[in-house]
């Protein structure tokens, strides 16, 4: 569903520097249609070439080398398609070689230290270049994911001789990290078909493709020595050895850190370290609070989709949560005997339900003297119903009016709807941003607003039969959504695009319906949805260059 005057953008996405995406109507008739006039002929959208993110360079460098921290934090900041991370469409610039190349010197210094860890002989040891040819093969394949070409082993080995002719074996071994991490192999997503050249047509993935797009999907990283074994043997291609591997990666804690990293950008949760509060309102609230809130909901969606029973429904309506520290007063509950950091402590069902309830999505869609039912409305419009909406006229005045004793938010909010220029955006949001007015901008529960009792009386206009309609308070409003077939379908496209970087398209129309008639036929288990993505034919195939536009 296209909201009025919401062209050129799709459930958050701006499409204007991806023409020759055709955007895949949110309508399950019109994708039922779209994926009809394939008649049984396999179409997946275009892959672009992307950049790996800050934190998947973080991690990788991590699991190939053991350096840990988050060194690739010093890189410019990533692109956003939407809420997710994904570097597909801005140039690289000198200052970003310039990055990398400090990037791989910074991390290659830290792991010389462990280079007899790292190393599968010994460097010292050997006056020839037969170890130093070891290192490159077996790093090599780690780092660039797949087998080194022999030209890329003579180059790697020519620096190892370089260095160690200037400084011995450690010296060797730093310049051959550093030329890996600064090598386009290592910085890009290599999404290559069988064939190896760019392909108009839809190709499968090869083993060490499929094995690199399914770590980067549930691990955020590189792929282990069982995902390197099995592309070696192509046995990854295989659905049931591949639906076997993300029921195995599931249970990595890598996995867990992902989903937590999904949910965080699903919900635009990263920035609130940086959140600034008025003190004398919120005087609790600090960094180490904003930190807190994080590391609730982190734990809280891990447990849910990993642990727990793996529903999106008990995503948006549980009535227990994982919070520490200064969250204890926030939820106005006390810390149960013997608790420690990560226990499960159950909320009043009345005032919470899930984690659109919980403080951190709370804390950091408001003002910082007041709370934004603007942004919170918008957050649920766009990401939980991927429903667009057109970005504000160039002149208006984005400033919230200002707070004093005497009036409530939903009266100094009134003007929006009743300013024709913005009423037509504003009476999709602010209905919806309403309803989460008994919680404050931190997102403590208040039982009064100005001078009287909070009116959280909202409603969902423009939406299917399941979900349109009024409700009262942030707890029926996560009912509503949680029965809501508009949801669970968009909660699937918003997983398609984190695992693939991209927007779903006209030509993942059969893939996007496969994965929506699954995720309902399970009940709306996250954890199958999951699976479904990695079984998809978008997912095991690529398409490098857009084929003829379809009539």
């Amino acid at each position: 569903m296209l909201l009025p005057g919401c062209e050129g953008r799709i459930g958050g996405w701006d499409l204007g520097q991806e023409s020759h995406v055709r955007p895949l109507p949110n309508d399950p008739t019109a994708i039922a249609e779209a994926c009809e006039t394939n008649d049984g002929v396999l179409h997946v959208g275009v892959t672009r070439l992307r950049r790996l993110t800050r934190d998947q360079l973080n991690n990788a460098v991590r699991d190939l080398v053991g350096v840990e921290g988050r060194p690739a934090d010093a890189l410019a900041p990533d692109e956003r398609m939407g809420p997710f991370h994904s570097n597909a469409i801005a140039p690289v610039t000198e200052l970003l070689v310039q990055q990398a190349a400090e990037l791989a010197a910074r991390v290659a210094s830290e792991a010389e230290g462990r280079m007899d860890q790292i190393a599968p002989c010994s460097l010292p040891d050997d006056e020839g270049t037969t170890c130093a040819t070891e290192l490159v093969e077996r790093l090599g394949q780690r780092a660039y994911r797949r087998p080194l070409e022999a030209n890329e082993i003579q180059g790697l080995v020519s620096l190892y001789e370089l260095g160690r002719h200037s400084g011995g074996a450690s010296r060797g071994f730093r310049l051959v990290l550093e030329g890996m991490l600064q090598s386009p192999s290592f910085l890009y997503h290599a999404d290559v078909g069988e064939s190896g050249v760019p392909s108009a047509t839809p190709e499968p993935m090869d083993g060490y493709g499929l094995a690199s797009r399914l770590s980067f999907f549930l691990w955020n990283s590189i792929p282990d020595t069982e995902l390197v074994d099995l592309a070696a043997d192509s046995s990854l291609i295989e659905r049931d050895v591949l639906a076997g591997q993300v029921g195995r990666m599931l249970q990595d804690p890598r996995a867990g850190a992902t989903i937590a990293l999904f949910h965080s950008q699903w919900l635009g949760l990263s920035e609130l370290p940086k959140a600034q509060k008025d003190h004398a309102l919120f005087p609790a609230f600090d960094e180490e609070m904003a930190n807190a809130m994080l590391n609730e909901t982190a734990r809280f969606t891990d447990h849910v989709v990993r642990q727990g029973d793996g529903l999106l429904s008990t995503l948006l309506t549980a009535d227990y949560t994982f919070p520490e520290g200064p969250l204890f007063d926030v939820y106005d509950v006390e810390p149960p005997d013997g608790f420690t950091p990560g226990d499960q402590v159950s909320l009043d069902p009345s005032r919470r339900a899930g984690i659109l309830t919980q403080a951190a999505f709370l804390a950091r869609w408001s003002h910082h003297d007041q709370t934004s039912p603007i942004h919170r409305g918008i957050v649920v419009r766009e990401n939980l119903m991927c429903q667009p909406l057109s970005p504000p006229p160039a002149n208006v005045a984005n400033v919230p009016p200002p707070v004093d004793d005497v009036t409530s938010t939903r009266e100094r909010f009134a003007q929006h709807v009743a300013d024709p220029g913005c009423a037509g955006c504003h009476r999709f949001i602010d209905p919806i941003g309403l309803g989460f007015e008994h919680y404050d901008a931190i997102g403590k529960y208040r039982a009064t607003d100005g001078l009287g009792e909070v009116n959280a009386a909202g409603e969902i206009t423009g939406a299917r039969e399941d979900l349109a309609g009024p409700y009262y308070g942030g707890v029926e409003l996560a009912k509503k959504l949680a029965g809501s077939s508009e949801v669970a379908e968009c909660v699937a496209n918003q997983w398609f695009r984190f695992a693939l970087g991209r927007i779903e398209s006209l030509d993942d129309a059969c893939s996007i319906q496969t994965l929506h008639d699954a995720f309902k036929a399970s009940g709306g288990n996250i954890r199958t949805l999951l699976s479904q993505v990695a079984l998809s034919d978008a997912f095991r195939h690529v398409r490098l260059t857009a084929s003829e536009e379809r009539q």
